[in-house]
């Protein structure tokens, strides 16, 4: 305590402690900078310069007297607008015109809509009836009701344009690579309306096109499952989305049955349909084929076997299945 009031005289004799406030308060307002960090001076922009130095009204007066000679003030002419083109009349014309065509085309539309969506629910309906039904029991169906497949063929059409390739493309691309051309056979189980058909004339001496229902002249209806056919007549077989009733076991035996040693098995199918591929190959391959080549895209699985041996009599069929797609009721 003698220390602190001894130093409180001295300093306030001599005035030390208003100098250490005073550099106290210079350093905290003063910010340290460091060496080379120093910018250089920002160049004022163009606004700042003019409203730094503004020009001088005498400038002004003199530059509008410069350029049309009238000493500080400018004038211009009337504007003048272009008649109409069109008359008041002629255009309130038009817009009922397009107003009336606008709902002509809004009425078609909805009617269009409609008719399209009674016809999905059809296709969506057939759709999980083949699913759910044997073979025998679908062809017993179609051949009821010929129109029915009909419809079940326009929505498949339709489907097909969503698609990023034709899978019609694929498979009669790998049938013109590994069947012989002139006298190979070929047997298209599910054919639709006999497309493949159509791609490979001129290459196969014969395709047979089986389905449920015959659209035209080069389809046969039969059940695929027994199909009137003889054993190892043909060199190629192919299942093209038609793998759709609930016994599959039975149309692949029956592509076994007609094919020959080393005849070519082509399968495309809907890959949501499948739970696991490999799993897929595999019971495939119990029928008596060897995977050769497999590929996938977004919606579909490609696969392509050979026939590696015959059947023996008796022997139990794998059981084979896959996903139906079953739709919500409406």
């Amino acid at each position: 305590n003698c220390f602190c009031s001894q130093f409180d005289q001295s300093s306030a004799s001599t005035g030390y402690v208003g100098c250490f406030s005073r550099r106290r308060r210079q350093q905290r307002q003063t910010p340290v900078r460091r060496q080379g960090s120093q910018r250089s001076a920002k160049r004022p922009t163009r606004h700042q310069r003019s409203q730094l130095n503004p020009k001088p009204a005498s400038a002004w007066k003199r530059q509008l007297s410069g350029r049309n000679g009238t000493g500080g003030s400018c004038q211009r002419s009337d504007w003048k607008l272009p008649p109409p083109l069109r008359r008041p009349e002629n255009l309130a014309r038009r817009s009922r015109t397009r107003t009336d065509e606008k709902k002509g085309a809004a009425a078609g539309a909805l009617i269009g809509g409609g008719e399209q969506g009674l016809l999905a629910s059809k296709f969506r309906y057939l759709n999980e009836q083949l699913y759910t039904l044997s073979s025998a029991d679908a062809f017993e169906m179609f051949k009821a009701d010929p129109e029915a497949f009909k419809v079940y063929h326009a929505g498949y059409s339709a489907q097909r344009q969503r698609w990023t390739e034709d899978p019609i493309d694929w498979v009669a691309k790998q049938c013109r690579l590994g069947l012989p051309a002139g006298s190979s056979v070929l047997v298209d189980f599910g054919c639709g309306d006999a497309r493949l058909a159509s791609r490979l004339e001129g290459h196969c001496a014969k395709v047979h096109s089986l389905d449920l229902v015959a659209l035209n002249n080069r389809v046969t209806a039969c059940d695929m499952a027994r199909c009137p056919l003889g054993n190892g007549i043909a060199h190629g077989a192919v299942f093209c989305l038609s793998l759709m009733n609930a016994n599959l076991s039975d149309f692949l035996a029956e592509a076994s049955r007609v094919l020959r040693l080393n005849g070519l098995l082509c399968i495309v199918e809907a890959r949501s349909r499948i739970e696991r591929t490999q799993r897929f190959v595999n019971l495939i391959e119990r029928f008596g084929f060897q995977c050769q080549r497999r590929r996938e895209d977004k919606y579909l699985v490609y696969l392509l076997f050979n026939k590696s041996r015959n059947r023996k009599a008796g022997e139990p069929l794998p059981e084979l299945r896959l996903k139906p797609c079953l739709y919500k009721k409406r």
